[in-house]
């Protein structure tokens, strides 16, 4: 006994299309990426450090609410914690060997987030309320405002 139906195929095989044409292209054209084992090794530390090191600076936040040197830290570590992630999705799917042109533009796009994040970090730090009162404020906005009425 087999498997088989006794209807014809519904879809044929077909080769797969380029993105812009109708050709295939020569894996052999493909530039291939230098070899390195220890990359995403160190990737890896960096971020588990990074998350190990954030912990403390939440707690404290929590804990002993705003000081501005957890502040200062908080505006540091919580940007590039969110960099890397982000950084690791465009590898994923935005490999620059596939989309040469749109990896680099969201990389430098990334780059440039983070930074003015940062930025936007040190400015609520020395010119406002401090990173952790600023979102104590955001967080109890809702609360304050139904008590007010």
């Amino acid at each position: 006994m087999t498997l088989r139906t006794s209807a014809p195929l519904l879809f044929k095989a077909t080769a797969p299309k380029a993105l812009f044409g109708d050709e295939v292209p020569n894996p052999a054209a493909v530039p291939q990426p230098k070899a390195s084992r220890m990359k995403g090794s160190y990737h890896w530390m960096n971020e588990r450090a990074l998350s190990i090191f954030s912990v403390p600076i939440l707690a404290t936040a929590f804990i002993y609410g705003a000081h501005p040197v957890n502040d200062m830290l908080l505006g540091i570590v919580i940007p590039i914690h969110v960099y890397m992630g982000f950084q690791q999705v465009l590898l994923d799917y935005f490999d620059l060997r596939r989309w040469p042109v749109v990896g680099r533009v969201l990389k430098y796009a990334l780059v440039a987030i983070t930074g003015l994040s940062m930025f936007g970090a040190w400015r609520i730090n020395t010119t406002d309320v401090g990173l952790t009162n600023y979102f104590s404020r955001i967080w109890n906005a809702n609360k304050n405002k139904k008590s007010s009425e």
